[in-house]
């Protein structure tokens, strides 16, 4: 596979003004910092899931696996390392956006985010938001936002930090991992790169089939710095970079006939200027991204169909604080211009200004909230205004209430209305109101969170077969008059640590019903139940890790025929990790672990089985 890298370079003209420190942690004379300071301070009344480095670590197979076994999301993915997409609380996988140190990197064409185009290392933080109060980043995130964040830091001194992470596993699968630190006070570079491969030609259990077709190979590069102009200001820069090509397994009862593969190619690129001092903050952003995909009907043909996008963004946030009330106020503007087509769909320009403000105060350290309004200008549509409300009360220690509701509004994507053969020019956008409440316990070592929400969607965009009457058996998307989701989540953390024994425990739990008013059935690719857990322990330098999943079962027709549906299914992973060395300034450790421990048959997209057991070892080296 082809492999090229594109670095693009940007001219913007800053924007001088006084900023507050918001965007900084200051710890020890190290200054960490981040390029999206709008979750951290804007999710009040939301649950917001963090996955940390350890996590990470042991879940590098994947982003799909990374967010199956570690968050309340349902993943939908066609076969492993296949096409993945993910959603929240029923709704759909474009009503999940994906925020790339601040910028919604969702595709024009088809609203979503393939996770299985995604390099889980190369990310310093990764953070999920559930709900749909995330206007500051667009008004179709009715089910919630994931966060991927790179870290920059200005250090009192030089420092320079290495890390190489090389594994071996089944299904002759090989992955590699380097990542590059610099910092001193005034210059922080941050860089890594990664090459993942696998024939993944796992056996079928209980059939005389393998994976014939299903290998993949992808490369990634991620680059991104940091310049203290002076005391009070930076210029920061990101750039991530992801080449991609995978072949798509079959189905049964007939894998062989799979001949077909998939290349995909994605270079985003941001800038940032901020100046920060005193009450009033401003930060100027400058964004060109470009995705494209290649399809191949025949693998050995040079013919393809392709799709091809690229968007500009510039956006400008002004903030002022009053020290005195604990509140500061917000407004965040936005243009965008994006550009979509494919082979079969001609070039299409949709433009869009945003304008958002927020405000954000704390009462006696008890009380604190968050209210957000939106009002978008789009070429194609009259979109009005949205607006979301979270709050936190804390009325004794340790134990916290939140809530939040919101208004969203998506219109729909460049796919929904032109695709050849099956989109649909009559769509109008969805809208949606709902609401969340939830009750909460935090100490040092304990939380529990439980929150119960509604969610009520009108006109909402899905794709269904059988649809349209006049294409029957074709995949097509449809407004749905009302839909209904409502459920249950709980999430729960334990960490204890004694003498040299360390134990971690996290569960995740969810309960939904998503039903078309229509006709009161459940819709399609909706689990009711959603359980997942980690359990870690920890006793000097040995580690152990179990983790296990329960999925629902998930209907596939409209009429939810119980012929037609996807069994709920029990997988569980284990692993083992050893640190040979373990050392302030260097750490050498080699893991093991094993997927599908018990074997189990499994399918998460009809007719096409998971991986069975299989193992993985690696090693991971910080210098």
């Amino acid at each position: 596979m082809r492999k090229i890298l594109i670095v693009s370079i940007f001219c913007i003209v800053c924007f001088k003004g006084m900023a507050q420190n918001d965007s900084l942690l200051n710890r020890l004379g190290e200054v960490i910092i981040q390029a999206d300071k709008k979750l951290k301070k804007y999710s009040v009344g939301y649950k917001v899931t963090t996955l940390n480095d350890s996590v990470i670590v042991r879940n590098t197979e994947s982003f799909t696996s990374l967010l199956r076994f570690n968050s309340p999301l349902y993943l939908r993915e066609y076969g492993s390392g296949g096409t993945s997409s993910a959603s929240f609380r029923g709704t759909s996988s474009s009503n999940t956006a994906v925020i790339w140190n601040g910028i919604n990197i969702n595709s024009i064409n088809n609203g979503q985010t393939g996770f299985n185009s995604l390099t889980v290392s190369l990310f310093d933080a990764i953070d999920i938001r559930s709900g749909g109060g995330s206007l500051e980043y667009g008004s179709g995130a009715v089910g919630g936002t994931i966060h991927l964040n790179d870290y920059l830091q200005f250090t009192d001194t030089k420092k320079i930090k290495n890390q190489l992470v090389a594994s071996l596993g089944s299904f002759e699968t090989y992955r590699g991992l380097y990542k590059f630190k610099f910092s001193n006070s005034k210059l922080a570079i941050n860089s890594g790169v990664s090459y993942n491969q696998s024939e993944n030609d796992y056996k079928f259990l209980n059939t005389d089939f393998k994976n014939t077709n299903g290998a993949y190979e992808n490369f990634g590069f991620n680059i991104s710095a940091a310049y203290s102009l002076t005391e009070f200001s930076q210029l920061k820069f990101y750039s991530a970079n992801y080449i991609g090509e995978r072949f798509f397994s079959g189905e049964l009862p007939n894998p062989l006939s799979a001949n077909d593969k998939y290349q995909d190619f994605s270079y985003r690129n941001l800038l940032i200027y901020t100046h920060e001092k005193s009450r009033l903050s401003h930060e100027a952003k400058l964004a060109f991204l470009t995705q494209e995909y290649r399809y191949f009907e025949d693998k050995t043909s040079s013919i393809f169909n392709f799709g091809k996008s690229k968007r500009y963004l510039v956006n400008y946030d002004v903030s002022y604080s009053f020290p005195k009330l604990k509140a500061s106020i917000t407004s965040h503007s936005e243009y965008e211009s994006a550009f979509g087509k494919t082979d079969q769909i001609s070039e299409r320009n949709r433009r869009q200004f945003s304008q958002s403000i927020i405000y954000n105060q704390n009462i006696n350290s008890s009380v604190s909230f968050d209210a957000k309004l939106r009002k978008d200008f789009n070429s194609d549509y009259d979109v009005p205004f949205t607006y979301a409300l979270g709050v936190r009360v804390k009325p004794i220690r340790n134990l916290f209430f939140r809530a939040n509701g919101s208004k969203n509004f998506r219109v729909p994507t460049y796919n929904d209305l032109f695709w050849p053969g099956q989109g649909n020019l009559d769509l109008i956008p969805e809208t949606a109101l709902q609401g969340e409440f939830g009750i909460g316990y935090k100490n040092n070592q304990f939380l529990i969170d439980v929150g119960i929400f509604y969610i009520n969607a009108k006109d909402k965009i899905v794709w269904t077969p059988g649809g349209d009457p006049n294409r029957p058996g074709i995949w097509v998307p449809i407004n749905l008059s009302e839909v209904n989701n409502k459920g249950l989540e709980v999430s729960l953390s334990f960490n204890k640590t004694f003498n040299e024994h360390a134990v971690t425990l996290h569960m995740n739990y969810g309960y939904t019903v998503a039903t078309d008013k229509a006709t009161d059935n459940q819709l399609i690719f909706v689990p009711k139940h959603l359980f997942n857990s980690n359990l870690g322990y920890t006793y000097k330098r040995f580690g152990f890790f179990y983790q296990q999943l329960l999925n629902g079962k998930v209907y596939t027709t409209e009429s939810n025929s119980n012929d037609f549906v996807i069994p709920d299914y029990f997988v569980a992973n284990t692993g083992l990790e050893y640190k040979f060395i373990n050392l302030q300034q260097k750490q050498l450790a080699i893991g093991l672990k094993v997927n599908n421990v018990f074997n189990k048959y499994y399918e998460v997209q009809p007719r096409r089985p998971m991986p069975n057991r299989n193992l993985n070892f690696n090693i991971n080296y910080k210098f």
